[in-house]
């Protein structure tokens, strides 16, 4: 690691509770290490003191601190010109802080601060709390004491390393990477009254400070938390998942109808499913309103598994509803027949349904042309799995799948990418 303390000039005095200003120019002493140039201060702390250092203004600008030759702790440029490094002290002196440009052609002025740190005390943590420690190259536990029920956000930030949270306890097992801002970490999770364990961690054997934060907030009513809960047809449901578990429910629909399905969530990006016989159809973001999803199909009578998942590796509360409208006159999954072209118009939201029957094994190609702009996609399925898949083909933007089938039953889907599409279209099913 290059120090940026090389030639550089006299120091001058920060006291905690403290600002300096000054300004990095081309008379600023130079590292002939890197060429950046830099400002030195002294800082007084005791043995076990920790401290906050922030770096302002628009200089683009490090900081490092040194105790006599050795380097404690330095973080590189932070964005829009801020940069923060927590550190404590394992020794009592005088220690040397360097404000440094980001490059060679950093200049500007800029304001330093030290701010003192309350260290954490080793009490179990609260609904309410926040603290802040460090990782010395491992993990670190802690004791969460859960003394009311409800929705519970627990925040694991750092600025020096990626971080990693677990919590365990009372049944629950929950993990979390990159579910908060930027690297770091957070779980949100319904809780019961008792005892947990939260493990601080990152990765690389990662060293530095750390901020753990614990929030309560009152469980949503009528929340939903087992597998295979009916889903109302015409109404709605709320629910809870972690970053990677998958919530299902069951749909009875009594009749052909032409339904519509919404998933959203203020938390997470929601993915939603809907399996029913040998059909299965998903949806990441196809309400046109952000990371919600919406699928609108007509669906024949029977029973239907609906399920919602994280796509952003987050958890949190959603909220499942459907809304039913008559399905237009005719089968909702006409046949297509070999070697006879059809057409047909596609709705904003909806996939077009058809039945292929495959007489005999051999190569098919089925092509979809979209009129009027329709940029088609074609979807073959049998006995609830996908068989193929095409947006565009080599030549144009409408599809056109080459596919060897065994003989039977499969399940033809004309659609487009963009879920909110709506146009005409021209299909044709031959043998190659």
């Amino acid at each position: 690691m290059n120090s940026p303390v090389q030639a550089a000039g006299p120091a001058r005095s920060l006291t905690l509770n403290g600002e300096a200003d000054g300004e990095i120019t081309s008379s600023t002493p130079v590292n002939y290490s890197d060429g950046t140039r830099s400002q030195l201060y002294t800082l007084q702390l005791a043995a076990g003191q920790a401290v906050s250092l922030k770096l302002d203004g628009p200089l683009n600008g490090s900081l490092a601190v040194f105790l006599r030759d050795s380097l404690i702790s330095r973080t590189e440029a932070g964005e829009n010109g801020g940069t923060t490094l927590s550190m404590r002290a394992d020794k009592a002196g005088q220690y040397l802080v360097a404000v440094s440009g980001s490059d060679a052609r950093a200049f500007g002025p800029y304001q330093l601060s030290a701010a003192p740190i309350a260290t954490y005390d080793g009490k179990p943590l609260t609904a309410g709390r926040r603290i802040t420690d460090w990782l010395r190259g491992g993990d670190k536990t802690f004791t969460l004491e859960v003394e009311q029920a409800g929705l519970y956000t627990i925040d694991l930030e750092s600025d020096e390393f990626d971080a990693r949270l677990t919590l365990s306890g009372n049944g629950v097992s929950m993990e979390d990477d990159d579910g908060g801002n930027q690297l770091n970490s957070r779980l949100l999770a319904p809780l019961k009254p008792g005892t947990y364990t939260l493990t601080a961690a990152g990765f690389s054997e990662a060293s530095g400070a750390f901020y753990l934060g614990v929030q309560r907030a009152d469980m949503p009513e009528g929340l939903v938390f087992e597998d295979g809960s009916a889903l109302p047809v015409d109404g709605s449901t709320s629910s809870f998942v972690t970053g990677d578990v998958t919530r299902s429910f069951v749909m009875t629909l009594p009749e052909t109808r032409r339904v519509q399905f919404d998933a959203s969530s203020r938390d997470f990006d929601t993915l939603l499913t809907v399996q029913g016989g040998d059909l299965v159809l998903s949806d990441d973001d196809g309400a046109g309103n952000g990371t919600n999803s919406r699928l609108t199909q007509v669906l024949d009578a029977g029973q239907y598994n609906v399920s919602v998942r994280s796509v952003n590796g987050r958890g949190g509360v959603f909220q499942l509803a459907t809304t039913t409208t008559a399905a237009p006159e005719g089968s909702a999954r006409p046949e297509l027949k070999l070697g006879r072209e059809v057409q047909g118009q596609l709705r904003p939201g909806n996939r077009d349904l058809y039945t292929l029957e495959i007489p005999r094994k051999g190569t098919y190609v089925i092509s979809m042309t979209g009129i009027g702009g329709l940029d088609g996609m074609l979807t073959l399925m049998r006995n609830g799995e996908e068989v193929a898949q095409q947006d565009d083909s080599d030549s144009s933007l409408d599809p056109s799948l080459e596919v060897e089938l065994d003989a039977g039953r499969y399940v033809l889907l004309a659609h487009s990418y963009d879920s909110n599409a709506t146009g005409g279209y021209r299909l044709l099913a031959r043998r190659k």
